[in-house]
């Protein structure tokens, strides 16, 4: 992060945690593509906006979490980012804490908040696009999801802990 680029609509999704934060990012890209944002994904070039796609279980995570907000918020204030926003579990399981602990974010986002985030960036939920995923995965595999939320019940996941 040393020096603003000056495109507009450049969006840089940074993608925390688990698989499912993958497969959730990948459909966030392909709606912001469609809406002629320019996207890379987790990209070293400057971005006017920042989208971190965080975790909210496992406590290192939660940590790295925090940490990459904590670096683009700083990036934001030194000029090289435009709007930070935040999205993912760590954001919907602790959203009033942290609007209150880092107010430096433009807007928090639940975990399907995407039409609410798109239409912050003036950009429209295109429904044709459902399950379309703008893939960051190499060519030889993708994750997919089999559904969404948690009750709990399987006993080898750690997240429950």
């Amino acid at each position: 992060m040393k020096t603003k680029s000056h495109r507009k609509n450049k969006v840089n999704v940074v993608t925390l945690g688990c698989s499912k934060n993958t497969f959730d990012s990948e459909i966030m890209m392909a709606q912001l593509k469609a809406n002629r944002f320019e996207v890379q994904h987790e990209g070293h070039d400057e971005s006017e906006i920042v989208i971190i796609n965080t975790c909210g279980f496992i406590d290192n995570a939660k940590q790295e979490s925090i940490d990459t907000i904590l670096q683009y918020v700083d990036a934001k204030s030194q000029g090289l980012v435009d709007k930070v926003y935040v999205t993912g579990c760590l954001s919907e399981r602790y959203r009033a804490d942290l609007e209150n602990e880092i107010p430096e974010v433009d807007a928090y986002f639940g975990t399907r908040e995407l039409p609410r985030l798109l239409k912050t960036l003036k950009a429209d939920y295109k429904h044709e696009l459902v399950g379309e995923r703008l893939l960051t995965t190499p060519n030889h595999y993708a994750y997919f999801k089999i559904a969404e939320g948690c009750d709990r019940p399987c006993s080898f996941c750690a997240i429950p802990l």
